[in-house]
């Protein structure tokens, strides 16, 4: 007599259908945020805030047993803070080298024009200007321009200059050097106030 094999037994066994897990919303989410992270480094740092958003939600992926991707979230938002550091990094030195050069191409455009104009100024001041082209307030004028005066050298401008002030043109006679002919020779371009000013020629 055969044995009576339960029904249930000979029922074929029911398919072990494998669930595969779906991602979880930080996951998800911190994907989204290590993309935005790239494209938003550049400005002003701002991406930098979306990879730490990215590094917080790779722990809480991990911390609701989303370990494996946990991780590979947590490495790629350290790995791509580090790459856009360096990156920015690089792209600042290269702004502030591009600043420096500026600068110093315009120190040195500056330096070439102040060299210029202080050349223009000595040689001025070494020509000095032409005789009987000035009227100089003998009280205040410089070496080249009582040295502008008839008969004047640098010798009898220093002795005008060492005898200052004059109340008027004719204390000039009394100095060593200074003839009344030449007092009276000088005495068309000298005041004793005023500023020196250019004589206009005669039209």
């Amino acid at each position: 007599m055969n044995p009576t094999i339960p029904s249930d037994l000979n029922s074929p066994s029911p398919e072990v259908t494998e669930l595969v897990p779906a991602k979880s919303s930080a996951v998800k989410a911190g994907w989204v945020c290590l993309v935005l992270g790239f494209l938003t480094f550049w400005i002003f740092g701002f991406g930098f805030i979306f990879f730490i958003a990215t590094f917080v939600l790779a722990i809480v992926a991990m911390s609701t047993n989303k370990v494996g991707q946990g991780i590979a979230l947590l490495v790629s938002s350290v790995a791509s803070a580090v790459i856009c550091a360096v990156a920015s990094i690089f792209l600042l030195s290269g702004a502030f080298k591009s600043a420096l050069l500026k600068e110093r191409a315009e120190r040195a455009t500056a330096t070439e024009h102040q060299r210029v104009i202080t050349e223009e100024t000595t040689l001025q001041d070494l020509l000095g200007p032409e005789k009987r082209s000035l009227r100089v307030n003998v009280n205040t004028a410089k070496t080249e321009e009582l040295e502008s005066l008839p008969n004047i050298g640098p010798s009898k401008a220093e002795v005008i200059i060492t005898n200052r002030p004059y109340q008027s043109v004719d204390e000039l006679a009394k100095l060593r050097g200074i003839s009344q002919r030449i007092l009276d020779e000088m005495r068309p371009f000298i005041k004793t106030d005023g500023t020196t000013e250019k004589i206009q020629p005669a039209k």
